[in-house]
């Protein structure tokens, strides 16, 4: 027999071996897909030369793409979008990273990079907002109606997990946590949505002045661009600043978390899969959830990138195609925080310091809305905050956007898991919170509490 034939033998051997055990232990549909595939290509190519010499021997690495599993939705070949070459989550191939100079001088009067250059959003006729055309192909469908059985969204998305189920679960209750309003224009019908939104403490009017102005409403006149605008170009200086001040300390950390938000979370808390298997499950249900909330909500706002007003902060990489408000890594990271918090080993090993006790708890709802600076030493929630702000510090989201998402992820929070009351402000009480019961995602939270005995 020939070396080379030799060769090809062993290592397809090994390529089929090592992909269809990895492809297996995640899940025996994406195992059967990938470990035939990537093991054909792997087993010839990677294995050995012609000449019989291994070339390298490694751990066997699946390859899962994007969309699929993790991050349910995006990949798009399924729903007949055809085989989109994509350098991230709903980001083109063109847009993969590219490395920029970290100059900031400021020569003649001229910045170095044209970051006076922006455009108000409200003065083009019609208004510059995020279109159906500017959406990833395989995510156009969050700009029509929402689909409560998530049809098109589950072409893309393993079916196997119960991340999944929990997802669909979550979508079935759309009424009770879209507080849609009525109106006779989509505008007034945005705008009575706001109203309610902010009426169930699901977002803060502050956080909404980029699109109603200072007095949290458009009026007819249109005096509320003006405002609306004031508030954007604030948005923009301090993405500025971070692109000057943090961005290249940051840049290495915040590409990887591009794609990897609940890995890094995951390894703050050491967490090995394979031991823990329940919470790295209620991690993915968090996920899931928020990616469904905050999908709706970006196909409702439709703000543009800020990248799109202002170009001269070239982010290294993207923006994903999809809408800016609310950032997606903020909902999702402060949500997988807040149910790992939720969990009482978790809380005690992670959570927010319990006075002189050695130990953690898990924070109440007023400490969380109102933003309480000791916050920062609850290990969870720093790592949430540290997501949210590096994608502003990449100049791919508004600090509103990261301020919304948080805060609808503690709404998402307070629904899903029964905290105490939370108290009166100004005399007045909080309105009722509106439960939803997801059977899934209850039955994955009891195991892995399991997961975590807490101690005395």
């Amino acid at each position: 027999m020939a070396t080379g034939s030799l060769g090809n033998s062993d290592g397809l051997s090994d390529g089929l071996s090592d992909g269809l055990s990895d492809g297996l232990s995640d899940g025996f549909s994406d195992g059967l897909s990938d470990g035939l595939s990537d093991g054909y290509s792997d087993g010839y190519s990677d294995g050995y030369s012609d000449d019989g010499r291994r070339l390298r021997q490694s751990p066997y690495k699946r390859r899962r793409p994007y969309g699929g599993g993790d991050v349910p939705g995006g990949s798009g070949f399924p729903g007949g979008y055809g085989p989109v070459a994509r350098s991230g989550f709903a980001t083109p191939a063109d847009l993969a990273y590219k490395p920029w100079a970290g100059d900031f001088l400021v020569s003649g009067g001229v910045h170095a990079y044209p970051v006076e250059f922006c455009i108000n959003p409200w003065t083009p006729d019609p208004m510059l907002e995020w279109r159906a055309d500017d959406w990833d192909p395989a995510l156009r469908h969050w700009s029509l109606p929402f689909d409560p059985r998530l049809t098109e969204w589950l072409q893309t998305t393993n079916l196997a997990g119960p991340n999944v189920m929990t997802a669909r679960e979550f979508a079935a209750r759309f009424d009770a946590w879209q507080w849609e309003g009525a109106g006779n224009s989509d505008e007034a019908r945005l705008q009575a949505q706001i109203d309610r939104l902010v009426q169930q403490r699901w977002l803060r009017i502050e956080d909404l002045h980029w699109w109603t102005g200072d007095q949290g409403q458009r009026d007819v006149g249109g005096a509320w661009k003006q405002s609306a605008w004031t508030t954007l170009q604030a948005e923009l200086e301090g993405l500025r600043v971070h692109m000057q001040d943090s961005r290249a300390a940051y840049l290495a950390e915040a590409r990887a978390q591009d794609s990897e938000l609940r890995p890094y979370i995951g390894h703050l808390l050491a967490l090995d899969p394979a031991h823990k298997p329940w919470t790295a499950h209620l991690m993915r249900c968090a996920t899931a959830v928020a990616h469904i909330a905050y999908m709706y909500f970006k196909g409702r706002f439709r703000r543009v990138r800020p990248s799109r007003l202002c170009p001269g902060l070239v982010p290294p990489f993207g923006p994903p195609q999809h809408p800016a408000f609310p950032s997606g890594h903020s909902t999702a990271g402060h949500l997988v925080a807040l149910f790992l918090l939720q969990v009482p080993g978790i809380a005690q090993l992670y959570g927010l310091p319990d006075g002189n006790k050695s130990r953690g708890r898990t924070p109440t709802v007023d400490e969380l809305r109102q933003n309480r600076p000791e916050l920062r030493r609850c290990p969870l929630l720093w790592i949430a905050d540290r997501l949210a702000v590096n994608r502003e510090r990449l100049g791919l989201h508004y600090v509103s956007d990261s301020s919304a998402g948080r805060t609808i992820a503690i709404g998402l929070w307070e629904a899903l898991f029964e905290q105490p009351p939370a108290a009166a402000v100004g005399g007045v009480a909080p309105p009722p919170v509106q439960r939803i019961r997801l059977p899934t995602l209850e039955r994955v939270y009891q195991r892995a509490c399991a997961e975590w005995p807490p101690f005395r």
